[in-house]
């Protein structure tokens, strides 16, 4: 964004590249809640203000589930894509992932299961409207709907055309008789994989696993790989695999393996092995293959089989995640984990040069765990438990996806928590009660990177012909563009909110600097003080505006003051009399209660006269609101008289 200080000395901007903090504190914030089992959130390139939610049921819970876009300024959600089907145990919409391009083709991919059809399919978005284009990759579970197919990633620095996808093995628990390993060790076969598929292939008949021309064999031997990510720094691969009876763990695959073309598949060593365990029970088991690849990390089930080293974490369903790349200096490069069942969070470090000969299932150093202090963070009582997912926004922060409150919630109980910094990052909005004046100013001492503003009152309190906005009248060039892009524009203008952000160059706000929103009646002025400002930086942080109120004695107006002058008199009792029973329709709140609405009740009617008078008695008492009747001018006691008061009117004033 590019604005000339000679032009308004108290905002400079610049073009720059927004770099990560060096914060060394943290803290974690519930961002959005209510959510019907979610399982998944990412963000769509160029889009920082959205975050898509998976949820894998809508209310009622008699749907395959449906893709919320839920916009951070305004804290409201909408339906960006909704199946119908019917859910059954680990099916419904699983997970998506939008192409690097999504911006030019729109398109982008969801993972689902629908009476045990696994189906990856590819998704257009045309006119803001999802239109399926086909279906990449389809079989069918083996015996029920667990170990599903899971992800789909397109690798960070890698080509548009490669999209990955890791698969379950089936379902089929090892100790039944009707488990076959062939299935997961057969390279051909979909159970059990991580794969690449070429997207400019021909998927006229969606591929059934690596047989087919198209997709390439990764990697094979997992069971479950609940929840893998790429380190978008490096490129590295993790994945969480889910254990039957002794052991839970995270896989490694390291980004040299995705650039060489001729590299032979890995083999994590499911079913013959578990971990680092060689014989694991049931009707799979065995030594294991010498080129089987173990664990970077493994822990042990509640009352498995013992490892052979020592492990603090125990549990039963890991669920894997990512290495921490967002503005946490001290979080850098900390491999985050938790267990749906056992309820704990933990992050470690791996060193990534080491070896596949040494990977020993003990290979993290430094683990820590982390639910305790994330949960005094929050300090409301929050239990971060039956995490389904973590995710990453587009500036690296990390989220967890809570799915409820048990194994299957009812409806309603999701939540998506944030790890975010503490800096010294202090946006303030000021609000003027005597002339409505509307300030937004950094009184940080860091410089703020900001790409979006968006204002908010409930009842209605904004005049949006009275606010001076970034979008096309901060311009230096004199050619109506904010910036060498043109990208800033305004996508909400009502009296409830104002929202305007930018695709391009973020303004840079210098530290004490101020962006003058409104100098005057930007805010309808009004008892009720409900007005605020939410900012989305540069790095990705959301920042709710610390909002203050200046004028009128430093006390906020009175139901009553309908001139805002301070007082309850005869004036604001004139004003409300010569409004009685006027058409309130089309008007906000604050708009209504400028023009006698008192109660709020959207009409000026008797309820507000008795408000008024309640209000004007409780300060002056009755005597004083007898003579304020005896003393009414003409007009208005002939429009009480036609307002049904005119009798109580009438009484007093032949008392006098």
């Amino acid at each position: 964004m590019n604005i000339a200080s000679s032009i308004h000395p108290w905002l400079t901007l610049a073009l720059v590249v927004c770099a990560g903090r060096l914060d060394a504190a943290y803290t974690v914030e519930r961002v959005v809640s209510g959510l019907n089992q979610p399982t998944y959130m990412t963000q769509a390139p160029g889009d920082n203000n959205h975050l898509y939610i998976v949820e894998r049921t809508e209310p009622g819970g008699s749907s395959l589930g449906r893709v919320l876009a839920y916009n951070q300024l305004t804290k409201t959600s909408t339906t960006f894509l909704d199946l119908a089907g019917t859910v059954q145990a680990d099916g419904g919409l699983l997970s998506m992932t939008f192409h690097p391009d999504y911006q030019s083709n729109g398109l982008f991919y969801t993972v689902s299961n629908v009476s045990g059809v696994n189906g990856l399919d590819e998704w257009k978005s045309v006119g803001g409207v999802p239109q399926v284009q086909r279906r990449l990759y389809e079989y069918q579970n083996l015996s029920n709907v667990f170990h599903t197919m899971n992800e789909a990633f397109f690798r960070p620095g890698g080509s548009g055309a490669e999209l990955f996808l890791t698969t379950g093995d089936g379902g089929t628990q090892a100790n039944e008789p009707t488990f076959d390993p062939s299935l997961i060790e057969d390279p051909t076969s979909p159970y059990g994989k991580v794969v690449k598929i070429d997207l400019t292939g021909d998927f006229a008949t969606p591929a059934a696993g690596p047989s087919h021309p198209d997709v390439d064999l990764v990697a094979l031997g997992l069971r479950n790989p609940y929840r893998s990510s790429f380190d978008r720094e490096t490129g590295d691969f993790y994945i969480g695999d889910v254990g039957f009876n002794a052991v839970e763990e995270v896989n490694f695959i390291p980004a040299s393996h995705f650039e060489n073309p001729a590299a032979t598949p890995i083999d994590f060593g499911w079913t013959s092995r578990e971990g680092t365990i060689a014989t694991i029970g049931g009707s799979a088991g065995g030594p294991g293959s010498p080129s089987d690849v173990d664990p970077i990390y493994e822990y042990a089930h509640h009352g498995g089989i013992p490892l052979g080293h020592t492990s603090d974490f125990n549990g039963a369903s890991i669920t894997g995640g990512y290495v921490y790349r967002g503005p946490v200096e001290e979080l850098q490069g900390r491999y985050f984990l938790t267990d749906f069942t056992a309820q704990r969070i933990y992050s470690g470090e791996f060193d990534t040069t080491t070896p596949a000969a040494g990977y020993n299932g003990d290979n993290f150093t430094d683990v820590q765990r982390h639910d305790i202090e994330f949960e005094e963070l929050l300090d409301d009582g929050t239990v971060l438990q039956y995490l389904t997912s973590f995710n990453e926004d587009n500036f690296g922060n990390l989220y967890m996806v809570k799915f409820g409150n048990s194994f299957f919630p009812p409806e309603g109980q999701g939540e998506i928590f944030r790890i975010v910094p503490l800096g010294d990052d202090q946006i303030e909005l000021v609000v003027d009660r005597d002339t409505g004046a509307v300030t937004l100013q950094n009184s940080a001492t860091t410089v703020l990177d900001i790409q979006s503003i968006a204002l908010s009152s409930a009842v209605g309190a904004i005049s949006p012909s009275d606010l001076t906005p970034v979008t096309g009248l901060r311009d230096a060039d004199g050619d109506m563009s904010v910036d060498h892009n043109d990208a800033w524009s305004i996508s909400s203008s009502t009296s409830s909110l104002f929202v305007e952000a930018t695709t391009g160059d973020a303004g840079q706000l210098a530290p004490q600097s101020q962006l003058v929103y409104s100098p005057a009646d930007g805010w309808v002025r009004s008892p009720v003080e409900d007005l605020a400002a939410t900012v989305l930086l540069g790095d990705g942080t959301i920042v709710n505006a610390q909002v203050s109120y200046t004028g009128n004695g430093g006390a906020a107006f009175e139901s009553g003051d309908l001139n805002f002058d301070g007082v309850i008199n005869r004036a604001d009792f004139v004003a409300l009399a010569s409004q009685l029973h006027t058409d309130l329709s089309g008007l906000g709140p604050a708009q209504a209660y400028a023009a006698g609405d008192l109660t709020g009740d959207g009409v000026s009617n008797y309820d507000d006269f008795a408000a008024f008078k309640a209000t004007y008695i409780s300060l002056h008492g009755e005597e004083a609101f007898a003579g304020l009747l005896a003393s009414a001018p003409e007009p208005t006691t002939a429009l009480l008289t036609t307002c049904g008061i005119g009798g109580v009117f009438a009484a007093r004033r032949r008392d006098v």
